[in-house]
């Protein structure tokens, strides 16, 4: 008795399992923004796969849709091939929904009834990418940055970012600055701004725009979003110079005696470059001479009349991180 209960609860599912047929499946994709009517790619279904005179032996079979979606496209036969196509009923924003899962239906008549209509098969239907958007910038169309004229060189200054509502390569960017200049970079995979070369004694600021231009095809291009860098010369005002409410800071250029400027310069500076000027001095004429350390010692040597300090020799990091100088500035009148 018990080994006879056993045995019917084990065969039964599986005898289940059997009776039961697996829906064949059909993929199809269409791009978006293709006009009303277009056809489904790539997706035909055999009447003979759905074994269609099973379910329907008279004449007069009809196809009928089911899923959320299927009001977009509507099947029909394509008799002459003896099979099933799909087309669209609108136009398909891929942004909207990128896929459809439905099934199909068949009937005798007219699918009037619900009860007639056996599913006979499932399809899924992408919906393929168009480049039809634009990149856009997160930040504002202009960005203005004032820059200390002492910083390193390789330093990342500001970082446009662009978003594009495609997908693949239609989403995948690349950063254009116009018109090319020396002293800023813009890393075209990811929009960073880097300063290559020093703007020490730059008379005026640095403008250039900046695009964003995606892979698609045809390429898009976003607005330009307009950078304008200004170098700022700053240095630690002495106590006797510092007025009510100018925060304790003065431009570089009204060094006094005890005066400390601090620089950050990278150790891939190139030999010659100049890292900063101390002139002009409050002396309408001056000299300058480095003092400490001397100059055979020193990485960097100071113009006597222009009080440039220019790099001589390579810069290593690991071996010299920070260097003191002291520099002497006389009046040449000798006042």
């Amino acid at each position: 008795m018990i080994w006879s209960v056993l045995l019917w609860c084990l065969l039964t599912p599986a005898a289940g399992y059997q009776t039961r047929e697996r829906l064949p499946f059909f993929h199809g994709h269409v791009f978006e923004n293709s006009p009303t009517a277009s056809k489904v790619n790539g997706l035909s279904v055999p009447v003979r796969r759905i074994n269609a005179q099973k379910w329907c032996p008279v004449s007069g079979m009809h196809f009928k849709l089911y899923g959320n979606g299927s009001e977009d496209f509507r099947a029909f036969a394509h008799h002459k091939r003896g099979n099933m196509l799909l087309k669209t009923c609108r136009v398909l924003d891929r942004e909207a929904r990128s896929e459809y899962l439905l099934s199909v239906g068949l009937c005798c008549q007219t699918c009037a009834s619900e009860s007639v209509v056996f599913e006979v098969a499932s399809v899924k239907v992408d919906v393929l990418d168009t480049n039809d958007h634009e990149p856009t910038f997160r930040s504002a169309g202009t960005v203005h940055i004032t820059l200390d004229d002492t910083t390193a060189l390789r330093s990342v200054v500001y970082r446009l970012e662009a978003v594009d509502a495609d997908s693949g390569n239609n989403a995948e960017l690349t950063y254009i600055s116009v018109p090319k200049n020396g002293s800023f970079y813009v890393i075209p995979k990811t929009g960073e701004v880097l300063l290559v070369d020093s703007i020490l004694g730059l008379p005026s600021e640095v403008k250039f725009h900046v695009f964003a231009r995606d892979h698609g095809w045809p390429p898009r291009t976003s607005k330009g979003v307009v950078v304008t860098i200004a170098p700022q010369r700053w240095a630690t005002r002495p106590a006797e110079l510092a007025g009510s409410g100018r925060g304790g800071r003065s431009p570089r250029a009204l060094l006094d005696p005890g005066a400390k400027v601090s620089l950050n310069v990278s150790e891939d500076a190139s030999v010659g470059s100049v890292i900063t000027s101390l002139g002009p001095s409050r002396f309408q004429s001056a000299a300058y001479e480095l003092v400490y350390p001397e100059s055979e010692s020193s990485p960097v040597t100071v113009g006597r009349d222009s009080g440039d300090i220019t790099i001589s020799r390579r810069l290593d990091r690991e071996t010299e991180p920070f260097l003191e100088l002291t520099v002497k500035i006389q009046d040449k009148r000798g006042v």
